[in-house]
Parts: structure tokens; C-alpha cells; sequence
């Protein structure tokens, strides 16, 4: 019996389900991931289409939303100036959680802008957190974050971590350490409006102390503790 003829006797259903299931094991073979991520990671995009990346709508390009958010929340720095960036970002944890850590790891690789939106939004978060001076101790760490938001952040650490690695969050985490502010010194009467046109975001005076700002008051050690850093995140995740 010939090959032809044997596939004769073979129901058409049969064989067309036959030939489907072999080449679909081969694209298993060949690549087992590749389509999985690519489902994911598009997946991802949708849902979150035009927050972190630039689109394109009606021949225009749209910049990402969550750039303008950031700057709004971090000048404002309150509820109202900060809702729209924290939704943002809670819709973006929240998406990029349901992906598999494999395809969550070539999803960063493949989306270079995407480590640092993350990267931003920590340092952002951790200092609206902080505020205009220090808080009075780690009661006061959360500052006027809610619980939703503090979860947010503990996410976007966990990714952060993952992604790029403990060390080169342990960096961020130092840089905003140094950014953190003190509160201006009184004035007297006399001074007031000399120092007040001195008051710029550059001259404002830092919290922590280091060899290139001596005047600061804290240890590393005490800046941890009056941080968002230093929240537990395992309770929130």
C-alpha cells in the first residue's frame, strides 16, 4: 500500500487535526517561549497603552502620560497633584504582575525606556513621601500615602529588584537618599528677604549628612527609617 492511498483512508478531520497538532509541537519544539511572551507582552501593551511609552493617534505622535504626571506629582506633591500619576502606575504594577517572570525579564530587555519609568516613579514616591523636611520619625515615613499607594511602591521595588538586580537598586535607593531635603533654617527679620530670594531648589539645604554636605543632620542609618524604604514590603505584597 502507498503512502497516498494510506492517507486516502484517513478521515479528512483526522488528518487535517493531525497535521495542526505536528506543526504546532514543532513551534513548541523549536521555541517554547516565544509565543508565550509575545501574547503576554502584548497583552501588557494594551492595557497599558500610551502610559509609558509614546503612540502614534492620527498621524501624531502622543508623548507618554506618565512623564507630565511625574513632574505634576513631584511640583505638587499631594493628593490631588499626585492621583492621576499613582493610578497610573498601580494600573501599570498591576498589569506586568499577571506576566510570567521569564517573559517579564525579556520584556525589560526588549523595552529599554520601560526600567527606567520604573526607576523614576521609586525615586518620585519615595520623596513626596519624605516632603518638604524630614519626618519626625518612621511613624511619619508613609507621609500622606495611602495604603493603595504604599502597595504601589512596594510593586514597583519588587520589579525594580528583579529586573535589574538588588545592587543597582541599592543605588537608587542612595541617590534619593541624598536628594532628600531639610526643612529651611529660621530666618530672622532683618534677613528674611535676602535668604528668601536665596530659598531655590538648589540651595535648599540636604537632610542627610556626607562628606559633600557636612551640614546635614542625619546618619544614613536615620535617613532608612524616616523613609518609605524602609516599609516592610512583604506585609503589602
Amino acid at each position: 500500500m502507498t503512502i497516498n492511498e494510506l492517507l486516502a483512508k484517513i478521515p479528512k478531520p483526522m488528518l487535517v487535526l493531525g497535521v495542526l497538532s505536528l506543526a504546532l509541537a514543532f513551534i513548541i519544539f523549536k521555541n517554547p517561549m516565544a509565543d508565550e511572551c509575545e501574547v503576554q507582552a502584548k497583552n501588557f501593551d494594551r492595557n497599558t497603552k500610551g502610559l509609558l511609552f509614546p503612540v502614534k493617534i492620527k498621524n501624531k505622535i502622543q508623548f507618554a502620560k506618565l512623564t507630565p504626571l511625574r513632574d505634576i506629582c513631584r511640583d505638587g506633591n499631594s493628593i490631588g497633584a499626585c492621583s492621576d500619576y499613582f493610578e497610573g502606575l498601580r494600573k501599570v504594577s498591576s498589569e506586568f504582575k499577571l506576566m510570567s517572570d521569564q517573559c517579564k525579564l525579556k520584556y525589560a530587555e526588549l523595552n529599554e525606556g520601560f526600567l527606567p519609568q520604573i526607576r523614576a516613579a521609586l525615586k518620585v514616591m519615595a520623596l513626596v513621601a519624605w516632603g518638604e523636611k524630614p519626618p519626625a520619625g518612621p511613624a511619619e515615613r508613609m507621609g500622606w500615602l495611602t495604603e493603595p499607594d504604599t502597595r504601589s511602591f512596594c510593586q514597583l521595588k519588587k520589579i525594580y529588584s528583579t529586573i535589574a538586580g538588588e545592587e543597582s537598586f541599592l543605588l537608587t535607593r542612595d541617590e534619593v537618599y541624598r536628594e532628600y531635603p531639610d526643612q529651611w533654617a529660621e530666618s530672622s527679620v532683618s534677613s528674611a528677604d535676602t535668604e528668601s530670594d536665596n530659598r531655590t531648589p538648589e540651595n535648599r539645604p540636604k537632610a542627610m549628612k556626607t562628606a559633600l554636605n557636612p551640614k546635614g543632620k542625619f546618619t544614613s542609618r536615620e535617613v532608612f527609617e524616616r523613609s518609605l524604604f524602609s516599609i516592610r514590603c512583604d506585609l503589602y505584597l
